[in-house]
């Protein structure tokens, strides 16, 4: 089997645990999404297209499974940013 990457200037990329990122790639010819997942070498770890009805039905299972943690699910989580190390 062939992986082809998929690259449009408006695909969504969320970094993951261990260096590894999911992509979030619309299709433009077709009402469908893909989600892939990509090692951190660049390896394809591997991914699902949804059509447009599944997508929003995946989006409203995250949002939902969000606001059971407690946590307000409008509001955008704040990405953690690397402390520079300090010096001994």
């Amino acid at each position: 089997m062939k992986i082809v990457c998929l690259h449009q200037a408006d695909g969504l990329q969320m970094p993951l645990a261990d260096g590894a990122t999911l992509r979030v790639t619309p299709f433009r010819e077709s009402p469908r999404v893909a989600l892939t997942i990509v090692g951190p070498g660049g390896g394809n770890f591997g991914g699902v297209i949804l059509n447009a009805e599944r997508a929003r039905l995946l989006g409203s299972w995250l949002l939902k499974l969000a606001a059971e943690t407690g946590q307000d699910a409008t509001r955008p989580a704040r990405p953690r940013t690397a402390r520079p190390a300090r010096a001994r």
